[in-house]
């Protein structure tokens, strides 16, 4: 893999590298980024080859729970005029790096490390992997340069992979998923404190905004889609903050028969914010891609700079156009009994009927 060769190089001779996440950052970009700086550091001799590593990340808050992730790390100090090697991680194109892309851009080496088939190839170099997360990406391109990881970076790195999955029941999930989780394992971290601290660690501000989310609750196109949406209103009510509405679009693809859910969240600057999930075949990306976004066949989302009246009908169509590519089948009654059993059966039955002779 040359291009992987060409970023440890890069990494290698860079003296100050900036690490960018993208904006309304979740824990497999901040993970990612902290994950990373940790991996550099841990495998180069610092005392002869000394550098400064600062991570970006356009937020203006980032909830406590994704705040566990970067405590004790230092966020958006530029410590130097300009970077030799800019590092981009989990974000779609260059538009997700929000303000800091004129200081991406702006660095001679860029490197754009990602899992999103939607990724647009913006930087010189591009490691763009088939995986669940962009820290499954990570723990793949380190464990192939044999570079060392420190349990704390395997804590980071399964942060990512279990957030990104929604604790493995969405996205692109592979065998090697399966198999990077098992070699963690192997090592001993936190499992049980993570799942914990990433799924029942909810505040009641996230309990109040579902109940928001919820009722704003309808169905279209034969009950196929689901839509909910949340106003500034609803995170003022709550008292709630854009993170509390992670996941949130999940209880809409819950509902059965429901094969697209769709979350607009209202944001300070009035645009809207808007989340898709979709079931059963159905590529929600490609209707994300419409509207300048991008993500997974099951997980996309995109930034819509407009009313949600005027979205709304063109939404509508692109899920319609996809859910038509897509007929309706229900499950079988043999979802779980296959034809192993029906076989195993039907020889009972003929020993039945020579033993009666």
């Amino acid at each position: 893999m040359r291009s992987l060769e060409k970023c440890v190089e890069d990494i290698i001779n860079s003296k100050n590298i900036a690490i960018f996440c993208h904006t309304a950052p979740d824990a497999d970009t901040l993970a990612s980024a902290v994950a990373l700086k940790k991996i550099i550091k841990q495998n180069i001799d610092i005392e002869t080859n000394p550098k400064q590593i600062d991570i970006f990340v356009d937020a203006e808050e980032i909830g406590d729970i994704n705040q566990a992730i970067i405590k004790g790390v230092n966020i958006n100090q530029q410590t130097v005029e300009k970077y030799d090697l800019a590092i981009s991680v989990d974000a779609a194109s260059l538009s997700r790096l929000g303000k800091w892309q004129e200081l991406f851009t702006s660095t001679i080496n860029t490197i754009n490390i990602d899992h999103h088939q939607s990724n647009t190839q913006f930087a010189k170099n591009n490691l763009v992997l088939k995986t669940s997360s962009t820290c499954e990406a990570i723990y793949m391109l380190s464990k192939i340069k044999n570079l060392t990881m420190s349990d704390d970076v395997l804590n980071l790195l399964y942060s990512g992979i279990i957030t990104d999955t929604n604790n493995l029941t969405q996205g692109v999930i592979t065998v090697n998923t399966h198999k990077v989780i098992a070699e963690m394992m192997l090592r001993h971290i936190n499992i049980d404190a993570l799942k914990t601290h990433f799924f029942q660690n909810n505040p009641k501000s996230k309990a109040y905004l579902l109940q928001k989310a919820l009722g704003s609750l309808r169905f279209l196109a034969s009950d196929r889609i689901a839509f909910m949406k949340i106003t500034k209103q609803d995170l003022q009510d709550a008292e709630a903050s854009f993170d509390d509405s992670v996941g949130i679009v999940n209880h809409g693809i819950d509902i059965k028969g429901v094969d697209i859910a769709i979350l607009a969240i209202k944001q300070e600057d009035n645009s809207y914010y808007v989340s898709l999930r979709g079931k059963n075949g159905i590529d929600v990306s490609r209707i994300a891609k419409e509207f300048g976004g991008g993500g997974h066949d099951s997980m996309a989302a995109f930034q819509y700079n407009g009313l949600l009246t005027e979205l709304n009908p063109l939404l509508t169509k692109a899920c319609k156009e996809e859910l038509a590519l897509h007929p309706r089948e229900e499950l079988g009654e043999n979802l779980f009994f296959g034809d192993d059993d029906e076989i195993s059966n039907d020889k009972k039955e003929e020993n039945n009927s020579e033993n009666d002779k």
